[in-house]
């Protein structure tokens, strides 16, 4: 099968679309670059590749073994910060809460414990109520950074006892 000169052309504006999206500069400016020979890629960073053995990698790397569970990593980013706990938006923070996460639910909000009454992203042990939702990805993650603040202080100390314990 032939590649014709075409699809080759929209190969290449797809790339230029997506390298703007993600560098956030104008299409303009992408190919103005490409064509004068000045396009930096040596500074782009890696993309981490989805771990589908539920446990995080090293801080970047989430581990989301689909869309939502990525839509409510996203999610979980802006409440931390919202409601003041933007450290735990990055580094081993991060990397940590991922991995608790992963582990207790695959960020599902839907998830079930077979062997309680845990439930949902956080994996509530009461299940679900007024301030933790069924469905409500929001009521959930907002339920499991209070607390995760309250008993353990931080995503880091919450994973250590996990790792202990396998219950956080």
């Amino acid at each position: 099968m032939a590649i014709k000169g075409a699809s080759v052309a929209y190969c290449a504006v797809g790339g230029i679309v997506l390298y703007s999206g993600i560098k956030g500069s104008t299409i303009s400016d992408t190919f103005k670059a490409v064509i004068k020979g000045n396009l930096n890629v040596s500074d782009t960073e890696t993309i981490g590749v989805p771990d589908t053995t539920g446990t995080a990698g090293a801080a970047g790397d989430t581990g989301a073994s689909n869309a939502g569970a990525a839509e409510n990593q996203a999610l979980a980013k802006t409440l931390a910060t919202q409601m003041g706990y933007s450290s735990w938006t990055t580094g081993q923070a991060w990397a940590d809460w991922v991995s608790l996460w992963n582990q207790e639910s695959g960020w599902n909000i839907d998830a079930a414990n077979p062997t309680s009454s845990a439930r949902g992203i956080a994996q509530n042990i009461n299940g679900y109520g007024p301030d933790y939702e069924q469905g409500n990805a929001s009521s959930q993650i907002t339920w499991g950074i209070n607390y995760i603040a309250s008993r353990y202080g931080n995503p880091v100390l919450a994973w250590a006892h996990e790792q202990s314990n396998n219950w956080y």
